[in-house]
């Protein structure tokens, strides 16, 4: 295996690192800093605007709990996730929701962010550092290659990647990306911007503290209110603080294109995604305002999440009834590709190409 370069300039890689009981690997230039969680789903856990000091991604409550030291009191049946899920940016694969595929006993967000990843670097130079992350899954088929690239001075993180199914039996996914958003980027008065799109709602009710019908359906942002509401429409594009004290997962459908941007008008800093429409046509956005009564977030979790997926709603099973679930046949790839980049100067956004180009 490659071992990094010995730099600390310009793009650079430090890896064969130990944090939390885990390896970890860490892409970084002059603006910005990947942090990847290797024994864990290859997790994004930092995306850092280093100028500002500016970490996006949204951090748990409870935590990075290390494997060895985390030892369910009863196991869950809808598998560990929660129990350990610390925020940042999860990949998802094979599914969303808990289910039994063709005798595959799947938890909630599949196998591959339970897994350890092996890496490989491709390029270490100070114009461009390259890593190739690999995974095989356990209970499925699949196998899943993810390159990730920052280059000199640009405040972008590319993503290209690859999917197989090991099989020579076609096989049915989900598969998604879910970055998250919290404090103290998030807050009062940000901004999400997206390009035309329908919306639904999650049904049943996604939580106790839901304030939209089960299953309503609109025009992005406007949502209609209960009659017995203060209001008639909530606009969900401006984030409110936590003393809105709601909590909503969302799916929207025919976007007009793939990008999206958090940012916060005030400071004119945001967080963009732009990523392949056409392998990932769904965006979920998933909200807790402040409550959310019980296990697992007891009403003291301000976070936003807005994922790009192949399919909705959050369960194989129900995706399939609704044919938007995704098939790879035997020995078949798929490849996907996404951008991540920093968002400055900007108080609000019209789009954000493969590139990273921002208008």
């Amino acid at each position: 295996m490659t071992i990094a370069r010995y730099r600390h300039y310009a793009c650079r890689i430090i890896d064969d690192v130990i944090y939390k009981g885990m390896r970890t690997l860490f892409l970084e230039n002059e603006v910005i800093r990947i942090g990847i969680l290797l024994d864990k789903g290859a997790d994004i856990f930092q995306f850092l605007y280093k100028p500002s000091d500016t970490d996006f991604l949204w951090r748990s409550p409870q935590g990075l709990i290390r494997p060895d030291r985390f030892n369910a009191s009863r196991a869950s049946a809808s598998g560990p996730f929660l129990d350990t899920y610390h925020g940042g940016w999860q990949e998802i694969l094979p599914g969303g929701g808990p289910v039994d595929y063709l005798g595959a006993e799947l938890g909630l967000h599949g196998e591959v962010t339970h897994l350890g990843w092996d890496y490989e670097i491709l390029d270490d130079t100070p114009e461009q550092v390259s890593v190739k992350l690999s995974v095989e899954c356990v209970r499925t088929p699949f196998r899943l290659d993810r390159t990730m690239t920052l280059q000199r001075g640009i405040p972008s993180l590319f993503v290209e990647e690859e999917l197989t199914n090991l099989s020579p039996s076609p096989v049915e996914f989900m598969w998604g990306h879910h970055p998250a958003f919290g404090a103290p980027f998030l807050h009062k008065g940000v901004r999400l911007f997206l390009p035309e799109c329908k919306a639904t709602s999650h049904s049943p009710s996604f939580a106790e503290s839901s304030i939209l019908e089960p299953g309503s359906q609109f025009t992005w942002p406007l949502a209609s209110l209960p009659e017995d509401a203060d209001n008639e429409h909530i606009d969900l594009s401006i984030v409110p603080g936590s003393e809105a004290g709601f909590s909503e997962l969302i799916y929207l459908k025919d976007l007009a294109d793939g990008w999206y941007a958090v940012v916060d008008p005030e400071r004119k800093l945001g967080f963009g995604l732009a990523w392949q429409k056409e392998v990932m046509p769904h965006l979920w956005f998933w909200s807790v305002y402040g409550r959310f009564p019980g296990y697992p977030w007891w009403d003291r979790v301000y976070v936003i999440a807005l994922e790009p997926w192949t399919s909705i709603p959050n369960n194989l099973n129900i995706a399939k009834e609704w044919e938007t679930q995704a098939t790879l046949k035997g020995g078949e790839q798929l490849t996907f590709a996404c951008t991540a980049t920093a968002i400055v100067g900007q108080a609000q956004v019209s789009g954000i190409d493969i590139d990273g180009k921002i208008t």
